[in-house]
């Protein structure tokens, strides 16, 4: 860990929120597994073809260093610090955190994660995170549009239907928010402090890529949608089952929106729900779909913890900062604190 100066204090992650958020998952996911046949369940974790859903994971994880690589085009107009982390490692973090805390904290982390590691401005690194999720919103948005109207042939349940609304408007808020810190930073009011007018130039300063980097950012979007695509196809394959394109699509999308609700750590319980209900209407019998939605939260989510927790152990090694130490105010005693 890394002595700070203290002009910044640190994002705080913990407290009463974070731990009714946890307790609210907890609950919905243990409603879930009292209604799952396990011993079916098992049978069918081991009746399925190992290699292709580890292939699967693959997928999914190598999103990550595909997402720092975006990133890092993103920001490519600063001069960033060179550190030992790169930016697949920070967004891989950045990700654990949203896991476990609520109302998508993790990015207000993320740009802190940015500051430490990279010496990144934070209001010029969360206008790049804004930047990157307003686009991801419209992207899965769009595709889950056009698969659930594919698959299900123009009638939309009303639970996908309000998963499909809460994704609307997530996509405008993110639109929204790029569109008021335009409008701002071109006509700041005269009475606003010179630091917050700073912050505001510099968030939209951060949310827009330099125009040369624009086709590497769209070819990284991409590539980062067909892994996911892909993780849920060789997922779902495994099992047996043979989904068409717009299955897939449907069953990667729709679940995806899940994740954006703020209720409860990175939409825990909210996703497993949503991921089931599609797997059911894709046509699978309950244990299979129960079975995927198991195994799928487990290697996405619950592995993804777990790896977060080994790499904060062994920060030092991966060279990651992941807090800074701050003093306290001159009038309270000097002493540090640490994540």
């Amino acid at each position: 860990m890394e002595a700070g100066n203290g002009a910044e204090a640190a994002p705080s992650l913990w407290g009463w929120q974070t731990l009714l958020s946890g307790l609210a998952a907890l609950s919905i996911l243990a409603f879930l597994a009292a209604r799952i046949d396990w011993p079916d369940t098992w049978g069918r974790f081991l009746a399925s073809h190992k290699g292709l859903v580890l292939l699967g994971a693959d997928c999914h994880y190598l999103t990550y260093p595909v997402r720092g690589a975006r990133w890092r085009l993103c920001l490519d107009y600063l001069p960033l610090r060179r550190a030992g982390a790169g930016f697949g490692l920070v967004v891989f973090f950045q990700n654990f955190v949203d896991n476990v805390v609520p109302a998508k904290l993790g990015d207000l982390y993320g740009a802190h994660l940015a500051r430490i590691n990279f010496g990144v401005r934070r209001s010029e690194a969360i206008g790049s995170i804004v930047f990157q999720r307003m686009v991801d919103s419209w992207v899965v948005l769009f595709l889950s549009m056009a698969a659930s109207w594919m698959v299900l042939s123009h009638q939309l349940p009303p639970t996908i239907q309000w998963v499909l609304l809460g994704g609307v408007l997530i996509a405008v808020l993110c639109s929204a928010v790029m569109a008021g810190f335009f409008f701002l930073d071109r006509a700041a009011p005269r009475w606003l402090p010179e630091k917050v007018a700073e912050s505001i130039s510099a968030f939209r300063k951060g949310m827009w890529p330099r125009r040369e980097k624009l086709p590497a950012v769209i070819v990284t979007t991409a590539l980062i949608w067909v892994l996911e695509t892909l993780w849920v196809f060789l997922l779902v394959y495994g099992f047996g089952m043979r989904p068409g394109p717009s299955e897939a699509l449907f069953l990667t999308m729709v679940p995806l929106l899940a994740t954006a609700f703020p209720l409860t750590p990175s939409g825990a319980g909210v996703v497993e729900l949503t991921l089931y209900s599609c797997l059911r209407l894709a046509g699978f019998d309950p244990n299979l779909a129960g079975s995927v939605t198991l195994l799928n939260r487990f290697l996405d989510y619950w592995c993804h913890i777990g790896a977060g927790i080994v790499i904060w152990l062994f920060r030092d090694r991966f060279r990651l900062h992941t807090w800074r130490e701050c003093p306290r105010p001159a009038e309270g005693p000097a002493q540090l604190r640490k994540a």
